[in-house]
């Protein structure tokens, strides 16, 4: 049965006045503050309302008679730990289908210690609603969502308690860039924090064999475990990592200096980079009826190479001189393939 508004306001007091006051309120004084409060008629309806948060939301409610007051045999307990209004409510219900169309219907599984106070509360919020949705009012494109997402909770947990980890790890690329896969390797890493991008997870972390920063990719990990052993990362590496996205596109690393970049798009391109920069460096330099040059504060790499492509001719980059070399050899390459 669904829940009404008047209900839930009354179920909330309730649990509010257990958790809060356990024992100090006598079903006569539970009673006359609902009354007072939500309007609640007479007894036999508080008591209506008791058994129903006991039968429908396994709420722990008992009666001590020593005492003369109500309370929770979990302690723990609370039916809406967000203590949500009904136009709060409303809100979510209609925000949890985008949530799910937009991350993927696994997202409410993932991080499930964080995210268990919300489930708590949406597990009421999904029933109280007056009118069901007629008619689709919000069209998104399907998402193909990177593998593993199920590490970010375990990898959350490794950073929060400073622990290291082990996992087995795939490699697909040699060090001189030709491709080749080899049997996953057992590594131990110090990790600091995670990133999204498109879509796909990493971790960035310290690498004891090494003495350096290392990125990994969710979707080619493997056994990943928490160890006991605590995290020892030197300053100089928590440093650069702490700053290693200000002027880098993407995830890869790169091995080149900060670059200003600077681009020319067409009128028509130029008015979309505005809306949605490349960049949190992005500065519009000149913006005419013939094109639109922005200018960013990058080390060039991989990523931000392979996004400049996926302009087209709407783009000319035109500096620095290495970027545009590499833009030429990538096109020449690609158009060499046909």
């Amino acid at each position: 049965m669904p829940i009404t508004r008047s209900a839930f306001q009354r179920y909330r007091l309730i649990d509010e006045i257990i958790s809060r006051y356990p024992r100090q309120f006598s079903k006569q004084k539970l009673f006359e503050l609902c009354q007072d409060k939500c309007g609640i008629r007479s007894m036999s309806s508080l008591e209506k309302d008791i058994q129903r948060l006991r039968e429908d939301h396994d709420a722990p409610i008992a009666y001590c008679k020593r005492h003369n007051g109500y309370y929770y045999t979990n302690p723990q307990f609370r039916l809406l730990r967000l203590m949500l209004s009904p136009d709060d409510m409303e809100a979510l219900d209609y925000a949890r289908e985008v949530l799910a169309a937009t991350q993927g219907a696994s997202v409410a599984d993932e991080l499930t210690n964080a995210l268990q106070k919300v489930r708590q509360s949406l597990d009421i919020i999904r029933e109280v609603k007056t009118d069901a949705l007629t008619r689709r009012i919000v069209y998104v494109e399907e998402r193909v969502l990177g593998g593993n997402r199920h590490y970010v909770p375990m990898l959350i947990r490794a950073i929060n308690q400073n622990r290291q980890i082990q996992f087995r790890y795939t490699k697909h690329e040699t060090a001189d860039g030709s491709i080749t896969i080899e049997m996953p390797k057992l590594r131990s890493l110090h990790p600091i924090l995670l990133r999204e991008v498109a879509d796909s997870w990493y971790v960035i972390g310290y690498d004891e064999a090494t003495g350096k920063e290392r990125t990994f990719a969710f979707d080619r990990m493997s056994d990943l475990t928490l160890t006991d052993n605590s995290c020892a990362v030197p300053p100089a590496v928590l440093t650069n990592v702490s700053e290693l996205f200000e002027h880098i596109y993407g995830i890869t690393d790169s091995s080149g200096p900060v670059e200003e970049v600077v681009l020319s798009f067409s009128p028509l391109f130029g008015r979309y980079v505005k809306a949605k920069p490349i960049h949190q460096t992005q500065e519009v330099v000149s913006d005419t009826e013939t094109e639109c040059i922005v200018r960013l504060r990058l080390a060039p790499n991989r990523d931000l190479l392979m996004h400049l492509r996926s302009y087209g001719d709407h783009l000319k980059v035109l500096e620095p001189a290495s970027l545009v070399a590499e833009m030429k050899a990538s096109l020449t390459a690609a158009l060499e393939r046909y």
